[in-house]
């Protein structure tokens, strides 16, 4: 019994005559007859009574039709899901990351997702919140990695725990700078921690996203802070913490980046906005199998 065989005999018992048949699966009569009694010959049955007018299916016939629909059906679907694998060979996909995220958290992922994805390829756009938001929104990438505040519309999201915090503990700001910058710093008072308040006529370099949370809450201690450099890159405010030029001011898990072992990192207290990190895809666009798979490992 074979799949041509089956087809055949569905439609000879859809038609009630090997004539139409034939006329039908674009074949001659005599093929299609002898295909007929090879399956009859094989089943041990008539599959149809004769008579001059139109073939009657008889039980066993009955029979095989309701068995064959399904066997064709479950044939079909084979090749449809066949092919599907065969074009997830193709998937790409397309991840927006800040900084920080990209040389520390993204590698990790993607190293645990490639196991069970080896057919995935990979896109990954570097670049700042606002920019990347702006391409989401485009459809020009699949998700991205980005830190609070953004604009939530039409969006959703999962906050993500990066290296060097605690489990659920979300981000929060520090300063950056040579030992000098702090006060009591050579006195013994190495805090942990540096108020707002001590921030108060020190030049500040910070990202220019943070340019307006920084000014308001100052203003609420009753000063305005000297910002000397406003910048795009968080990895500039720590070149420029490196240099002496002032303090930096980022989120502790971008101050991470640092690699200068002169350059101290203190909590900055009396701040409470937190630059959480999300990830963050677009509600109103179909997510992948890859995509949600992805998700699901963050």
């Amino acid at each position: 019994m074979t799949i041509k065989q089956l087809e055949y005999f569905l439609e000879i018992a859809n038609m009630g005559s090997i004539t139409k048949a034939a006329k039908i699966l674009n074949i001659s009569q005599p093929p299609l007859s002898f295909q007929l009694k090879l399956l009859e010959d094989e089943l041990g049955v008539e599959l149809f009574f004769r008579n001059n007018k139109k073939l009657e299916i008889t039980p066993e016939g009955l029979l095989l039709r309701e068995r064959a629909k399904v066997i064709l059906a479950l044939v079909n679907e084979t090749v449809h899901d066949i092919q599907d694998a065969s074009e997830q060979k193709n998937v790409v996909l397309r991840i927006g990351s800040i900084g920080s995220v990209n040389n520390s958290l993204l590698p990790k992922i993607i190293a645990k997702y490639a196991k069970e994805y080896p057919y995935v390829k990979f896109n990954v756009f570097e670049g700042r919140t606002e920019t990347l938001i702006d391409e989401l929104n485009a459809q020009n990438i699949d998700l991205c990695f980005v830190r609070q505040p953004f604009n939530s519309f039409m969006l959703r999201s999962i906050n993500v725990n990066l290296p060097g915090l605690k489990e659920n503990e979300p981000d929060y700001f520090v300063t950056i700078a040579l030992p000098h910058f702090y006060d009591n710093f050579f006195d013994g008072g190495a805090l942990a921690s540096v108020s707002l308040d001590e921030l108060k006529g020190k030049p500040l370099v910070i990202h220019q996203r943070y340019y307006d949370m920084l000014t308001n809450a100052c203003h609420k201690r009753g000063f305005t802070p000297n910002i000397i450099c406003e910048n795009g890159e968080i990895q500039s405010s720590l070149s420029w913490a490196k240099e002496g030029i002032g303090i930096a001011i980022a989120p502790f898990t971008s101050a991470l980046l640092n690699q200068d072992p002169t350059l101290i990192i203190k909590r900055l207290e009396l701040f409470s906005l937190s630059p959480q990190v999300c990830l963050v895809w677009n509600a109103s666009v179909p997510l992948s199998n890859e995509t949600k798979a992805f998700i699901s490992m963050i």
